[in-house]
Formats: C-alpha cells, sequence, structure tokens
C-alpha cells in the first residue's frame, strides 16, 4: 500500500510537471516568421520563470536558461515552431504555434509568366538585421534591362544618382586616347536628343523609365507594394563610393525606397560568391534578354564611366570591371531595408 501511495504521488509530481500555468505566453513579432528575422515571445506569470525550452516540428530545439520574461530568437530553419516556458512551481506556459517560412515574402510582382493568375508573392533573402530594422534583396532576378540605356544615344556615360549625357568636355565613347572625333555635342541641357528625334531636356532623359533608379523608385516601388508594406519600407540614405579600382566616381549621395547593392554593401552582406548566387524568374527570361549568366547589376560604377559592375548570378563572382551601362542582358536584384517587429 505505501508503494502505491509513493507511485501515486510520483505521478501526481509529474502531472504537475506538464500542467500549464494560469498566465500567457505570446508571439511579439508574428510578421518575422521567416528564416534570418527574429522572433520574440512575452511572458505573462505569476511565478519565476527559470527557463525556456524551444521546440521545431515537435522536437526539442533548444533550451534556455534564463529568468527573463523576454526571449528572442532568429530561426535558421523553416518549420512550426512552439515555445515552453518552465515556472518554478514546475507548471509551464506554452505558446501557440507559429509557422516560420524559409524566405520572406513581400510585396508581389509578376515571376511565372503567366498573366491569367495575377502577380507573385516576392521572396526575399535577408541579408541584416540592425536596430529594428532588416536588409533584403530579392532571391531571384525579377527583370533584365540596361542600367542606363536610350538606345538611341551612342554615349551613357551615367553613375547612380542620375544618368548624365553632355558631359562636354569629356564625352567619349570610352576610347583610349580619346579621340575627339568620337566626342558627342550637344548645344545644352535641354537640346538632348530624344528617341522620336526631337531634342529635350536632360531631366526628361533622367526620369525615363529606361533609367535603372527611376525603375527601382518610380515603378516598382509604386506597383509592387501595398499602402501597408510601404509603410514598413524605409527611406534609405546612400552613399554612393567610388570604384575601388579605378576610382571613378560613383556621384552624390541618394535617398531611395528600392535600390541595387553597392560594391562595398555587397561584400559585407554577401561576402562569398555561393551568397550572391541566383537564378532569374520565368517572366524575366521570357523577356528573352539572353541573360544566361544570370548578371545583376550593382549601383557602383565601373572601370570606366559607361560602366557598371555586375554580379555573375551563376557563380557568384563580381568584376569591378564591369560591363556598359546600355547593356540590356543584365538582371534587376533590387534591395531594400525595412522595419521588423509587430
Amino acid at each position: 500500500m505505501k508503494r502505491l501511495i509513493s507511485l501515486i504521488a510520483i505521478c501526481a509530481v509529474l502531472l504537475g510537471a506538464c500542467a500549464l500555468a494560469e498566465g500567457s505566453l505570446d508571439c511579439d513579432t508574428v510578421f518575422n516568421c521567416c528564416v534570418g528575422l527574429p522572433i520574440s515571445w512575452t511572458a505573462d506569470a505569476d511565478s519565476e520563470i527559470v527557463g525556456y525550452e524551444l521546440y521545431i516540428d515537435g522536437a526539442l530545439a533548444e533550451t534556455f536558461e534564463t529568468g527573463d520574461d523576454f526571449l528572442s530568437y532568429t530561426p535558421k530553419v523553416g518549420g512550426e515552431y512552439m515555445l515552453i516556458c518552465k515556472l518554478k512551481n514546475l507548471e509551464n506556459l506554452q505558446s501557440t504555434t507559429i509557422t516560420v517560412a524559409d524566405a520572406l515574402t513581400f510585396g508581389r510582382y509578376e515571376q511565372d509568366n503567366d498573366l491569367n493568375n495575377g502577380e507573385e508573392p516576392i521572396r526575399w533573402k535577408v541579408l541584416s538585421v540592425e536596430g529594428g530594422k532588416a536588409l533584403l534583396i530579392t532571391e531571384q532576378i525579377l527583370h533584365n534591362a540596361s542600367y542606363f540605356n536610350p538606345w538611341w544615344i551612342k554615349y551613357k556615360y551615367t553613375y547612380w544618382a542620375h544618368s548624365y549625357i553632355g558631359d562636354f568636355s569629356e564625352n567619349y565613347w570610352g576610347s583610349q586616347p580619346e579621340d575627339p572625333s568620337r566626342r558627342y555635342t550637344i548645344n545644352g541641357s535641354d537640346d538632348i536628343l530624344m528617341e522620336d528625334r526631337t531634342r529635350g531636356s536632360e531631366e526628361t532623359l533622367y526620369n525615363s523609365e529606361l533609367h535603372c533608379r527611376y525603375w527601382c523608385n518610380s515603378i516598382f516601388y509604386a506597383d509592387a507594394f501595398n499602402d501597408e508594406e510601404k509603410e514598413r519600407i524605409l527611406l534609405t540614405h546612400n552613399t554612393n563610393p567610388d570604384n575601388p579600382s579605378s576610382k571613378v566616381a560613383g556621384g552624390p549621395d541618394t535617398d531611395d525606397y528600392v535600390f541595387f547593392l553597392s560594391y562595398e554593401e555587397l561584400e559585407k552582406y554577401m561576402p562569398t560568391a555561393d551568397s550572391r548566387k541566383c537564378t532569374q524568374t520565368k517572366a524575366a527570361l521570357a523577356e528573352g534578354k539572353n541573360n544566361n549568366s544570370s548578371y545583376w547589376w550593382l549601383r557602383t560604377p565601373g572601370q570606366f564611366r559607361v560602366n557598371a559592375a555586375i554580379v555573375y548570378g551563376s557563380n557568384g563572382h563580381t568584376t569591378l570591371y564591369g560591363t556598359d551601362v546600355g547593356h540590356g542582358q543584365v538582371g534587376y536584384r533590387p534591395a531594400i531595408w525595412i522595419t521588423i517587429g509587430g
């Protein structure tokens, strides 16, 4: 009889250890449920907290010995996540299960090349999390086009802030040595040759949708995101360093919602060749630009004023020499900073 009473007592203790306490354990960051973005929970309990157990797909993945009522964790794999808060009185608080995706989906853009089924969610790679914000870049090339390519203008000197035509004394086609016979001369800022053979202003030309910065901030930003998503996209003050090899000027600072990475940002946030590899969407491939190596633009200038640096998406290698900004067979891989949490 004594042995039976002892067994009953032990079972009671075990059941107490598994019981759920009064209180709550809530996820504070339901919008962050993807690999690379921190998710957090806040515990509200009367008893002293002694630690936490994190479960992924039903299996214990990690334990935390802390008495804090707040826990933050950055997922490395997708799956079903659940947290148990261990209390000193052997009771537990259990969170609801949340689904952590392999990538963040944010905004919509045509990707499968089927115009009958609407636009698809854009998948983003998380490059960095800093002080309540995250730097993202699209997993795939969304569009193939030139950096700046009014095809009717032969000389395409450019930098990120604004492409420009008509540096009157030095506007050459990159010939070495400079050949005055190849100089492109115009009569003033309102005398730029347009596609229809009329003359127009440099401002009109710079704001052409053919200019990649215009596409990023005035087309893609406007069309790909709803109002709620736009509220989370930060206006980023970008410095535009010179080409570290040729010292070609990167131009003035800019303020962008959407942008291409600079070479320095690439080195910092995507330091390996594997991290820089990417493919193209079906819609980008269907544009027929023959971007067979999945090149994608950086905003850093290349070896000459007519070049911009590029990444070989097929193998992740980078060239600071770059390619002519008029080449249309190079991909657009937008980047954004967003607020996180909530």
